[in-house]
């Protein structure tokens, strides 16, 4: 409880922070001279406009609660399934305060039970907007895309800020613990419903089962709630929940 209400404090403060406008004071003197212009300051260009889209939502960066937490989101790059850059190379991991503190307490439950292993964030907050180019690029069979990704009009608990896409990493090794299937792998073997079959049949392994039940473990003790579908996915509430709690980002 204690590091929950640490968490919660230093996320309140990242939220808090506000820039405070002063009025200058008069000159006394004409004859000062005036401050010498600046250029103005160049964006960077390994920004993402995401990072813009995302101020006005009090989204929490989640380094700023825990930076041990490792971040290599999937959709700031080709390497997904769709195999286009939907996230214009975004860096940061942005979630809303509840999640993010959630999320930094999975971090601490994992790291008590192995040092050298880390939460590894694939996705986070996603705009609506982007759901929608999604929707738009996949070229799933129905019956797949309606199972694995939300449709716009329904939105998803992602467009909340308040779902995580997350697999653990090796810190030594730095290689993703084996999960049985890749993240977004739309095989029935991600389904965490059928792993007892795939168990039986020996076509999902006890390590990676083990690995998925660490996972779920830490998540669930974090208040991070597991789906049947996807092996990856965790979201604090429901999206009827989230509706109400919480603002579409848009």
């Amino acid at each position: 409880m204690a590091l929950l209400l640490a968490l919660l404090t230093g996320c309140r403060q990242e939220q808090g922070k506000k820039t405070i406008e002063t009025q200058p004071t008069a000159l006394k003197n004409d004859s000062l001279p005036l401050p010498e212009k600046k250029a103005p300051m160049a964006l960077n260009p390994d920004t993402s406009y995401l990072e813009f889209v995302f101020k006005p939502y009090d989204l929490t960066n989640i380094k700023t609660l825990d930076s041990t937490i490792q971040v290599d989101l999937r959709y700031a790059d080709t390497s997904n399934f769709l195999k286009i850059n939907l996230y214009d190379g975004l860096r940061n991991a942005y979630l809303n305060c509840e999640t993010a503190i959630k999320l930094a307490n999975a971090q601490h439950f994992l790291k008590e039970k192995n040092s050298h292993y880390s939460l590894l964030l694939l996705d986070a907050a996603r705009p609506l907007h982007v759901q929608q180019m999604m929707w738009d690029s996949t070229r799933l069979d129905s019956a797949k895309k309606i199972m694995y990704l939300a449709a716009p009009y329904q939105t998803s608990l992602h467009n909340y800020g308040c779902a995580v896409d997350v697999t653990i990493i090796d810190l030594d090794s730095k290689k993703e613990l084996d999960m049985g299937t890749g993240y977004d792998d739309f095989d029935l073997h991600s389904k965490p419903s059928y792993e007892w079959i795939f168990l039986k049949d020996s076509t999902l392994s006890k390590t990676a089962y083990e690995n998925r039940l660490l996972l779920r473990t830490i998540m669930k003790r974090a208040g991070l709630r597991p789906i049947t579908s996807e092996w990856w996915h965790f979201s604090t509430c429901t999206k009827e929940e989230a509706a109400l709690k919480f603002k579409l980002i848009k």
